[in-house]
């Protein structure tokens, strides 16, 4: 299967003013679609020192459309959240 998305995931996104480090959650709105986790992705940068990045991981299920929702909480009492429709289409 394919997985679509209509718009591109920006890193701005979910961001804190106060610039605390920020914890995440995803769901997906039909799990019997698509089934969203939060990984962690380590990679050396441009400098060659190490680094990690927070992805989405999606395991597609079956075809038809299902909202994710990412939330960000900085533990302090602020959160925020974003949603996009997700996709899965049978390959051609």
């Amino acid at each position: 299967m394919v997985v679509g998305i209509n718009e591109k995931p920006e890193k701005s996104w979910l961001i804190d003013d106060d610039g605390d480090s920020l914890t995440y959650t995803v769901s997906s709105s039909n799990s019997t679609i698509v089934d969203v986790a939060i990984g962690q992705e380590s990679f050396t940068d441009i400098n060659g020192q190490p680094n990690t990045s927070t992805r989405i991981l999606v395991t597609a299920k079956t075809p038809g459309v299902a909202v994710i929702t990412l939330t960000a909480n900085d533990g302090k009492g602020g959160s925020g959240s974003v949603s996009f429709e997700l996709e899965v289409i049978n390959p051609v």
